[in-house]
Order: structure tokens, then C-alpha cells, then sequence
């Protein structure tokens, strides 16, 4: 007797009907990958039709492979399952088919709508917003709604959110039969640019890429004091010029890196931590820097090519603040260099072949081609090389696998634009942006160290409800032009923002990096969360540093980049020292304070500040040092 559930829907049926589902979704999965490589090597189409290729793809493949969080029974999960995509595809092929009448024919807010539009473009809305509640969840969600009926009830509120008439059809209008609102930036440059990054990521996961960071990382640092802290370190920052994604790398790194550091001493919290601030740091190591280094070409006006050189040098500080603090963490515990399980020789003989791919892809960068074609170029050259070798050969249903796991992974990014389109379309719309900039310069008094504290406030809230992308568009309409207008540097202003945006991912008590961490190391996720916010602090002072003097920007004249980046280096030591409690020895309270002090004063990019930094950070590293002489003397006195 077959089995069945409470509304007769038999169990064989059900797994039938999931095997052609998951048959569907891997046929269109691959083939959206297949599309944007296609596309990043040989041109884009049409904006509107590369837009509505990329999104219609990703719904589909939303819908078909995340299923919704409540269905009673079996069966309406599975007429849901069926009829979402058959909606998907409706209101797609519509823009398909009747393609020169919406880019050629019509005008938007000018020629009215039919019946039909007005319905076929509002489910198509109801879609994007419910793929983002399924899957980023409901924060942004809830944010991309607020948004979208804003301009129906702007009118009635008051002030600075007081708005125009505006009607249901011209939501749909703009959003649905244009360039702007959800086929608007943030969906274009998912299309067109962070897409085929992603695809790359997931094609160097596939072909041993990912091992060969690992295991270079154990060969270089491995043997060091706090050898396997330092791994991870190393490891998280190479893996995040791939991925990008503070989350993802914690998963992909964490499973190696956080069990070597706990077996070789560190506290379980510890370990949890440094994988997660290293983790983050993904988000702004160039060249993907999470996809919003391509957002902010697209809306700064700045070519990406410059963007990552903006990047660079904070990206460095960033890390070298972590290298310094697990370092002096093991030389505080005592803890042994560790063991490399392979040697630097062993695994470049395995994967060192493996290199080339993200050789080419910073080549064709270098040489001034487009991020997109260089990615494509690299996600080709990745399947080549890989080939070359038993080890890293992939058979053709592999190469399969990691175009569709390439496909799913940049679903999240694809809804987050789509939701990020309807806030932005909204804030064009009702010219709440402009607003909203005079009434945060009008709230901050002219006063630019308020109005710094506030937007990196919004921008860390922003951040623990949104993914880093979203984030960084809202404050794009909003807070940005407010910063500009008081007086900061145009790459200033958007790169406050977008780092306060990644900071929640350490920042509790949201701090998603960390908590994921946490799970892994099986440690307190509230502790953890802490802990990565200490280790991470020096990402909390630099992006004040740069409004004020953008030199770690790489703006301004070559030696005084130079000097306030090596000032900055020794001054990220000595904050490091100040946080772990240690130097030479062991810190009291007072040599702590000093120690903060010097390390604030040494990355402030002022001369005279920095040589008070130096004489502060002169007599802290005196005192610690005599400090340490003296105990070695007592000892050896006691042996004798």
C-alpha cells in the first residue's frame, strides 16, 4: 500500500514530482551560468533584455529550489512549487515578446498602462519581494515592502517624508516596464558584473582552487608561532578576493582553520573569531571586494580599476592589525609553532597549476579589460587548467555541478539587487533622497564628526538587517549625498559607507560572520561576537582616518601615501597590543591606555600628530621591554 498524507497525496508522487523539479532547476541553473559567462566573454545584450534574462532565470530557479517556509501539506507545496514559476514565466515572457513596445514604442509614466500590465506587472513585484523573503529573509523583506508603499501613503505624512499623489500604476510602470526601480543599477551590475565572479568562485571550489589557498597557507604560516590563527588569517584574506562573502568564507575556511586553532591552544571563542573578522575582510579585499566594489563603480562614477586601488591599502591594515593581534595572542598563551601538514613543495606539485586562473583574471584587470570579460576569461581558464591534471580533472557532469552551484549561489545576491532596485526606484520616485540629505545635515548641525558618528551608526544598523550590497545602495540615496555635501571626498563618502555597511557581520548582536563561526568552534556565539568586534576594531577607526585625509585611499602625493601607511602599520601594532594585553610581556592597565593612545595618534595621518604617537609608543615599548629583562633576570637568579 502506497503511503499518504492527511490530503491523499501519495509519498511516491511526491518524490517523483521533486526528482523533475530538482531536474528543472539544475537544467536552468546551469544554463544562467552558462549565460553569464556567454555574455561576460562576448558582449552583453541589450540592457533591459540581459536584466530580464538574469532576473527571470534566478525567480525561476528560486522558486524551484528553496521551498516556502509553511505549507500544511505535501500538495500545497507542490501546486505552490508549479505555480509560482508558471507566474515567473508569465509576466517574463511578456517583456519577451512584447520587448520593442516596452524599450521603443512606450514612454514611461506617459503612455498608460492596460489592465493586463497592471496585473502582470504586480505579480511580477509580489515575486521579486516574496524570493526575497524565501531566500535572504525577512529583514529585507520587510525593508524592500516599506519601500514599495511608501510612494502610496507619502502624501498623507508630514515633514521631510511628505510626498506627491502617487498611483499604484506608475510602482508598477517603473518598476516593471523600465530601466529603473528593480531593472535598474543594482540589478544591472549583478548582470552583468558580480554574477560571473561568483560562477568563478564556485568553478575554483570545484577544481581544487580552494585547496590550494588552504594548503599554501599551511606552508607559509603554518610552522609560525600561532601558525594555525595566522592560516586562517592568510587563507580567509586569499579565498575573499574570490568570494567576497564574510558568511561564505567562514564556511568554506572555518571547517579547516578553526579546528587547527583550537587543537593548537587557542580558546574555542578565540578561534571563532579570528576566523570571522578574517572572514569579513572578503568584503573589502580587492578585486570583488563582495560585489560592492562593482555597485560603487556603477554609482560613484569612479572606475572599478581605481576602486580597487582605494581598497587596497585599508584591506592591508585590516589584516595586518589581525596578523599582529593572533600573533601576540600565542606568544601571551605560550602556545608552540605548529606542524604543516604539507609542505609549500607538496601543494604547488598538487595544485600550484591552479594559480593561473586567478593569474589571468588579475592580468586582464591590470590591463584595463572589464571586470566581467576578466572574470569570464578566468572562469574559462580555470576549466582548462584544472584538466591538465589527475587531480584537479573534472569530468563533464562536475563541470556541471559548479556552473549550477555558481547559479545558486548568486540567487541572494540577485534577489537583494531586485529588493535594492524597489528602494531606490522608491526614493527616485518620491525625491526622498535629497530630502532626507538636508535633513541629515540639518539634524548634525554642519557638524561633520556628528554627522561621521551617525552615518557610520545608520550604516552598521543598516547593515545587520541588509546584505552589504543593499546596504550600501540605501545609504547611496540617502546618506552619501549628505557627507558630500558637508565637505567629504566623493570616494571618502562612499567608502565610509560601504565599510560601516560589512562591519555588522562582526558587530553584535546581529554579527552573522561570527555566530557562523561560533557554530563551527562550538563556542559561546555572544562571546565570539564580542571578541571579533575587538579584533576588528582597527576597520572601525580607518574609514575616519580617510574622510579627513584620504592618503590611505591612495589619493594625494606617492610619499606622503607612503609615510602615513607606515606610520599606520606600527600604529595598528601597537592597538593590537593594547587589546590582547601584551608586547614583549604581559601589560598592565596604565601601559594599556599608552599603548592605545600611541597606536590612535600613530595611524592619524598628521605629522606632528604621528610623532607624538612615536614618542608614546617609544616609551611604552622601553617600559615593556625593561619589564621583560627584569623577570628573565629574576629567573635565571631562581634557577641558580
Amino acid at each position: 500500500m502506497k503511503n499518504k498524507n492527511a490530503g491523499g497525496y501519495t509519498a511516491t508522487k511526491v518524490r517523483r514530482e521533486k526528482k523533475v523539479r530538482e531536474t528543472v532547476a539544475f537544467v536552468l541553473g546551469v544554463s544562467l551560468a552558462v549565460f553569464q559567462v556567454y555574455t561576460a566573454l562576448f558582449g552583453s545584450f541589450d540592457a533591459l533584455f540581459q536584466r530580464i534574462t538574469h532576473l527571470g532565470l534566478s525567480l525561476l530557479l528560486i522558486f524551484l529550489t528553496v521551498p516556502p517556509r509553511k505549507a500544511r501539506t505535501s500538495r500545497n507545496a507542490s501546486l505552490i512549487g508549479i505555480f509560482l514559476p508558471l507566474l515567473v514565466l508569465a509576466s517574463v515572457l511578456y517583456l519577451v515578446v512584447r520587448y520593442d513596445w516596452v524599450t521603443a514604442e512606450r514612454f514611461t509614466f506617459v503612455t498608460p498602462l492596460s489592465w493586463y500590465e497592471t496585473v502582470l506587472g504586480s505579480v511580477f513585484v509580489l515575486l521579486c519581494l516574496e524570493s526575497v523573503r524565501r531566500i535572504v529573509g525577512l529583514p529585507l523583506f520587510c525593508v524592500a515592502l516599506l519601500f514599495l508603499i511608501y510612494p502610496l501613503v507619502g502624501h498623507y505624512l508630514p515633514t521631510v517624508l511628505h510626498t506627491r499623489i502617487v498611483k499604484w500604476g506608475e510602482i508598477i510602470d517603473f518598476n516593471y516596464l523600465s530601466l529603473g526601480g528593480i531593472f535598474g543599477i543594482p540589478l544591472g551590475v549583478s548582470a552583468t558584473e558580480i554574477a560571473v565572479f561568483i560562477i568563478f568562485g564556485s568553478v575554483m571550489m570545484h577544481t581544487g582552487g580552494s585547496q590550494l589557498i588552504n594548503s599554501v597557507a599551511l606552508a607559509i604560516a603554518g610552522n609560525a608561532t600561532g601558525g594555525p590563527a595566522k592560516v586562517a588569517v592568510v587563507a580567509s584574506s586569499i579565498f575573499g578576493t574570490i568570494s567576497g562573502s564574510g558568511v561564505a568564507n567562514v564556511a568554506t575556511t572555518g571547517c579547516i582553520t578553526i579546528p587547527m586553532m583550537k587543537k593548537a591552544g587557542y580558546r574555542p571563542h578565540f578561534a571563532g573569531a579570528v576566523e570571522a573578522v578574517a572572514s569579513t575582510g572578503g568584503q573589502i579585499m580587492p578585486p570583488v571586494m563582495g560585489a560592492v566594489a562593482f555597485v560603487m563603480a556603477a554609482f560613484s562614477g569612479v572606475p572599478y580599476s581605481k576602486i580597487i586601488l582605494h581598497a587596497m591599502l585599508p584591506a592591508i591594515l585590516y589584516y595586518m592589525s589581525l596578523f599582529y593581534t593572533v600573533h601576540l595572542e600565542a606568544k601571551k598563551l605560550n602556545l608552540q609553532p605548529g606542524l604543516a601538514e604539507i609542505s609549500l613543495k607538496e601543494a604547488v606539485k598538487g595544485y600550484g597549476h591552479m594559480i593561473l586562473p586567478i593569474m589571468s583574471l588579475i592580468y586582464f584587470l591590470v590591463k584595463g579589460f572589464t571586470p566581467r570579460f576578466s572574470a569570464g576569461v578566468a572562469v574559462v581558464t580555470a576549466l582548462l587548467v584544472c584538466q591538465t591534471r589527475k587531480k584537479t580533472r573534472l569530468p563533464l557532469s562536475a563541470v556541471f555541478n559548479a556552473l549550477y552551484d555558481g547559479a545558486k549561489s548568486m540567487l541572494i545576491v540577485v534577489a537583494s539587487c531586485a529588493a535594492a532596485g524597489i528602494i531606490v526606484g522608491s526614493i527616485d520616485m518620491t525625491g526622498l533622497g535629497p530630502r532626507f540629505g538636508s535633513i541629515f545635515v540639518y539634524l548634525s548641525g554642519g557638524n561633520l564628526e556628528v554627522a561621521l558618528f551617525v552615518a557610520a551608526t545608520v550604516g552598521i544598523i543598516l547593515g545587520m538587517g541588509l546584505p552589504t550590497t543593499p546596504a550600501y545602495i540605501v545609504q547611496v540615496a540617502t546618506i552619501i549625498p549628505a557627507l558630500i555635501k558637508l565637505g567629504v571626498p566623493t570616494i571618502g563618502a562612499h567608502f565610509f559607507a560601504f565599510y560601516y555597511s560589512c562591519l555588522s557581520l562582526i558587530t553584535p548582536p546581529v554579527a552573522a560572520a561570527a555566530y557562523t563561526a561560533a557554530s563551527i568552534a562550538n563556542s559561546d556565539g555572544w562571546k565570539t561576537g564580542w571578541t571579533a568586534f575587538r579584533l576588528g576594531f582597527v576597520a572601525y577607526i580607518v574609514p575616519f582616518i580617510f574622510v579627513y585625509k584620504p592618503t590611505l585611499l591612495f589619493v594625494g602625493p606617492w610619499t606622503e601615501v607612503l609615510i602615513d601607511f607606515l606610520t599606520a602599520c606600527i600604529g595598528v601594532y601597537f592597538l593590537s597590543a593594547s587589546f590582547e594585553g601584551f608586547m614583549f610581556e604581559r601589560l598592565s592597565l596604565a601601559e594599556r591606555v599608552v599603548a592605545f593612545a600611541s597606536g590612535v595618534l600613530l595611524v592619524i595621518p598628521t605629522l606632528w600628530i604621528s610623532v607624538a604617537g612615536g614618542i608614546l609608543a617609544s616609551f611604552i615599548v622601553l617600559l615593556n621591554y625593561k619589564k621583560k629583562s627584569k623577570k628573565k633576570s629574576i629567573c635565571r637568579r631562581l634557577t641558580c
